[in-house]
């Protein structure tokens, strides 16, 4: 952590640090993110790209033409379709993150015990050939252990060390609503590689296949959950309706030494609002809460836990939405890191499914 600090500091793009009783966040204004979230011992639970830890690559970093993929946790605003591409028909050729939304202009405000940044953007449309301008907003704060009550897991032999925070995300509408303008926010947490993450589910679910699928065989699906692999060795991303999540996604993964870390996000799924966010080759399959994505190695060794919120805009009777969720990092022994697991998930973490 120390090493980051001092590199983004020396790149013109200083951190900003908020401490809890478990650890810190480390909280980066150029693209509106918290790149780190460290247990008192210094482990990052998130993916930080290398060139960030070192002062002459975080130079370069920051300079480079194009789109920049930091790491950490991220906001974005959907649908993707929309905003990032502009030619539905060759996707890949025409993707280009905005860069009103990242790195976006953020202002920053730091006291109390949080951060609050703010981007007012102005995004294009490109199907639609529209503009809408919008401000985005989050605020950060520490939060507490969701289990500090469960009397079973509060034994000092776990050797179970727990970091958490809190996101109010807020996105409005500035410009006039205009018809077919529907907007959403877009929150992920980009993981190391090496693990797995867990989708809970209310009922056996097969989840949207948005690209890639070279990795299709190492899905999991069952009655409880979906569970998709991350190794960074093919790019595939996959959606999951709102209908059938119950609103929380962990991250399981082996670090030696009988170790393990979890990661949870919490958010609300509300399935009777619009969820925009659609698959490149069907635009009007509507309603996933929740994606993830395995990146093939291309932009680093990393998976993506993502959530989309209701939108707001033409026909959802909202100009304005402010998302609240959590983010609970575990790290210990197995044992006392599956209990966790189970606990916060309703899942065994090596239950097991149908492939596919």
């Amino acid at each position: 952590m120390d090493e980051l600090i001092a590199s983004l500091t020396a790149a013109s793009h200083p951190p900003i640090q908020l401490f809890g009783k478990g650890g810190s966040l480390l909280i980066l204004p150029h693209g509106g993110r918290t790149l780190g979230l460290y247990n008192r011992d210094g482990h990052n639970f998130f993916w930080v790209n290398p060139d960030l830890n070192h002062v002459t690559t975080a130079e370069s970093f920051f300079t480079k033409e194009g789109w920049k993929n930091s790491g950490g946790d991220r906001t974005w605003v959907s649908p993707e379709v929309e905003l990032f591409i502009s030619d539905i028909e060759n996707p890949g050729e025409t993707y280009q993150v905005p860069s009103s939304l990242d790195p976006g202009n953020y202002t920053v405000q730091h006291g109390k015990g949080q951060v609050t940044l703010t981007n007012r953007a102005r995004v294009i449309l490109n199907r639609q050939e529209k503009t809408s301008e919008i401000e985005l907003s989050k605020t950060i704060r520490m939060a507490q252990n969701p289990l500090r009550y469960e009397r079973s897991m509060a034994s000092p032999n776990r050797q179970l060390q727990f970091v958490g925070y809190e996101q109010l995300t807020s996105l409005r509408l500035v410009s006039a609503e205009e018809p077919g303008i529907r907007l959403g926010i877009w929150n992920l947490v980009q993981v190391p590689a090496g693990g797995e993450i867990v989708i809970p589910t209310v009922r056996e679910s097969a989840p949207k296949t948005y690209f890639g699928g070279d990795g299709a065989s190492d899905l999991y699906v069952s009655p409880e959950s979906i569970r998709f692999p991350v190794d960074a060795k093919h790019s595939h991303k996959i959606g999951v309706r709102a209908a059938t999540t119950s609103g929380r996604i962990g991250y399981l993964r082996n670090i030696g030494d009988g170790q393990k870390t979890l990661v949870v996000r919490n958010f609300l799924v509300a399935p009777s609002a619009e969820y925009v966010d659609v698959p490149w080759d069907d635009l009007d399959d509507f309603g996933y809460a929740i994606q993830c994505y395995n990146d093939n190695g291309d932009l680093g060794e990393f998976g993506e836990m993502e959530y989309h919120t209701p939108a707001i805009g033409d026909g959802t009777g909202m100009c304005s939405y402010q998302d609240r969720s959590q983010v609970w990092a575990f790290l210990g022994d197995a044992q006392p890191v599956n209990e966790v697991f189970t606990q916060l998930l309703g899942v065994a973490p090596n239950s097991s499914g149908s492939k596919g």
